[in-house]
């Protein structure tokens, strides 16, 4: 994938645009509306489209909040007669609400740490990103299994979606169980409402809870404008205290050379990359099964 549209997919759009408005409108402050005017504007303004194309689920007040002075900037940056004072103080604006936005975003950058009993089993709820489209391939789950040693049952179904899964969930025979949810993905490319897909996810994962299983689930990679997708997701992992595996993981593996056999679909590279991925956020502790 193109590494431009792998950072919107992946989300880190938001962190190169924060960067890039924030240098053009240091530059803007110091330089005023000179010679580097038309090259600036351009900067800041490529920064400000990569803010709000990210698709990052922060609150939209947070946005505005940094619209706001990032627009005072470019204005005041553009006007040969603002005088410098003005535009340092939109400036310090800016630098603060950027501030603000990374204070707010960080804790969804850390990648989650899952622990499990080495008799635990692992099920994964998912769709075809899981279950494969029958071309031959290891998935992931298996995968996982072997590396880690651990007993994965793979319930991914092909075209699932939040409100189909509920099937799947009926075959989780043990107690206690970590449950990774994969699902979401044909939610989105059927434009299921934002409202019933947030309807649907916290009513899974409510039912999930409350059988008393551990569950993480994949951040959605995200295009343009579908923040309200990922605002749902943090809101019903929040509300249940489910574990939230940042999208970078999920969209790192489509976006790598190879990763899929038609843009989405994983090839056996990216079903052992996924695994790996997976794996990597596993705390396996024998301790514990061993005192069972």
């Amino acid at each position: 994938m193109n590494p431009i549209g792998l950072m919107f997919l992946d989300g880190t759009a938001l962190l190169a645009g924060l960067a890039l408005a924030l240098g053009a409108g240091a530059l803007f402050t110091r330089f005023g509306a000179g010679i580097l005017r038309p090259i600036l504007t351009l900067l800041l303004l490529a920064g400000l489209a990569m803010v709000l194309l990210s698709a990052v689920p922060l609150p939209g007040w947070l946005y505005a909040l940094w619209i706001l002075p990032a627009v005072a900037v470019f204005v005041l940056g553009n006007m040969s007669r603002a005088s410098s004072l003005l535009r340092f103080r939109a400036f310090g604006v800016l630098f603060a609400a950027t501030a603000i936005l990374l204070l707010a975003e960080s804790p969804r950058l850390r990648t989650p740490r899952l622990r499990i009993d080495a008799g635990q089993t692992v099920y994964v709820v998912g769709d075809s990103i899981s279950a494969g489209i029958g071309s031959g391939e290891r998935c992931w789950p298996e995968v996982l299994a072997t590396a880690t040693k651990l007993r994965a049952e793979n319930l991914a179904e092909p075209g699932a979606t939040i409100q189909s899964a509920a099937a799947q969930l009926r075959r989780i025979t043990e107690p206690g169980a970590l449950v990774l949810l994969e699902i979401g993905g044909n939610d989105l490319l059927n434009r299921e409402s934002a409202a019933a897909f947030a309807a649907h996810l916290d009513e899974l994962v409510s039912g999930l809870r409350a059988t008393g299983h551990d569950v993480a689930m994949f951040e959605l990679p995200l295009f343009p404008f579908q923040n309200a997708y990922g605002r749902a997701q943090r809101a019903v992992a929040k509300r249940h205290a489910v574990a939230l595996i940042p999208r970078r993981h999920f969209a790192r593996v489509l976006g790598m050379k190879d990763g899929t056999l038609d843009g989405l679909h994983l090839t056996q590279r990216g079903h052992d990359e996924m695994a790996r991925r997976v794996a990597a956020l596993l705390r396996i502790d024998a301790a514990r099964d061993s005192e069972g």
